[in-house]
């Protein structure tokens, strides 16, 4: 059970048992899945170009998609034709695919693209962002319609169909390991033990804990992934933009003012404690479910919080929000990922995991 992000949600008996005769089914389904992959009976494709995944062992709020910008920025910064693979949650792909950009910004709306590739697309100028169910597909089309030699497969850490050269697995370190128990009791895709064929486990909000704390999540992850070099980031605020005017404010302006937080994530708490952090008072919570799609009144309820001057969301919540008028400012916090004080950069890192993918 992770001591940082609160206990597990009360539960009777009857519906704890229920829950976790559901995980035990849910395990056993996972372990035949990989056990085909095992064996041969189920075989990864092999594509022409260089895969780096970006995923997770839990379900929801360790912050892949920052973490997918930073690398696909960084490798075409560095020279490289980059395209990111989505599965887009909740995306209208027509076909089962869906090109949301070609490098210039989105080409559909975030309904028809999902929510984070949309995104992606708006802060990836020079990257493509494809989305579909058959990332194999998906990846074909990016190599052979625009000769793309880089594909970042995001959330990716189950997707076996594909192999990969570099296999990034985040760890939230204020809920690292979803209460150690499989959905739908727990939070976990997958056992911790399974991070050992990760090539990096990358630790995120590593911020917004105690600094013991976050030496014990380390600690725990080298136990589980031996081989795998384990960097420890942050989600730093990069900029404040009015939904309404795109009108834009350093993050510092947060300070001293009165917010109503309004978030549908995986983890919530980890954006509540950054707006803490940046010297805002948080007087409102407004939590949905991951992905929600808001309603007019959902933001005008938001808006109707005592005492909060503004309201602020996330970038990822922003391309889900109607235009509606509130009576009160919305405001959009953007972030970056970066590493914690005493870690290399990302272009160092990346450099190690690339280098260390050309010699397997």
């Amino acid at each position: 059970m992770s001591p940082f992000r609160g206990e597990q949600p009360s539960l009777g008996p009857v519906a704890r048992a229920g829950l976790r005769a559901l995980s035990a089914v849910y395990s056993g389904a996972l372990h035949l899945h990989l056990f085909g992959y095992r064996v041969g009976l189920a075989r990864a494709t092999r594509l022409p170009a260089t895969v780096v995944s970006i995923g997770n062992l839990t379900v929801g709020g360790t912050g892949k998609t920052t973490a997918a910008v930073a690398v696909a920025r960084w490798l075409r910064n560095a020279g490289r034709r980059v395209g990111v693979l989505s599965r887009g949650y909740r995306s209208r792909a027509e076909g089962g695919m869906v090109i949301v950009s070609e490098g210039e910004g989105p080409l559909v709306d975030a309904e028809t693209a999902g929510d984070e590739p949309h995104m992606m697309a708006k802060r990836l100028p020079g990257v493509h962002v494809l989305v579909g169910k058959d990332r194999r597909r998906t990846g074909r089309v990016a190599i052979e319609k625009y000769r793309l030699d880089t594909l970042v497969l995001d959330d990716g850490f189950q997707y076996r169909r594909l192999l990969r050269d570099v296999d990034i697995a985040l760890v939230d370190a204020m809920d690292p390991f979803g209460y150690h128990l499989l959905v739908p009791a727990g939070r976990l895709r997958e056992p911790p033990h399974h991070l050992a064929r990760a090539d990096a486990v990358w630790l995120t909000h590593c911020d917004l804990v105690r600094r013991e704390d976050l030496e014990e999540v380390r600690a725990q992850v080298k136990s589980f992934a031996p081989r795998a070099r384990v960097w420890r980031t942050i989600h730093a605020p990069a900029r404040l933009v009015r939904l309404d005017t795109e009108g834009r404010e350093e993050p510092s302006a947060l300070r001293g003012r009165a917010v109503c937080a309004l978030s549908a994530l995986g983890n919530p708490a980890a954006f509540e404690r950054t707006l803490e952090k940046l010297g805002a008072e948080v007087v409102s919570r407004a939590r949905f479910r991951d992905h929600h799609r808001f309603a007019e009144d959902d933001l005008r309820e938001a808006a109707a919080a005592a005492g909060a001057e503004w309201i602020v969301t996330t970038e990822k919540d922003a391309a889900r929000m109607p235009a509606v008028e509130t009576g009160k400012p919305i405001w959009v916090l953007g972030v970056e990922m970066e590493p914690l004080e005493g870690e290399p950069p990302l272009g160092q890192e990346m450099e190690r995991l690339l280098d260390r993918a050309d010699d397997k």
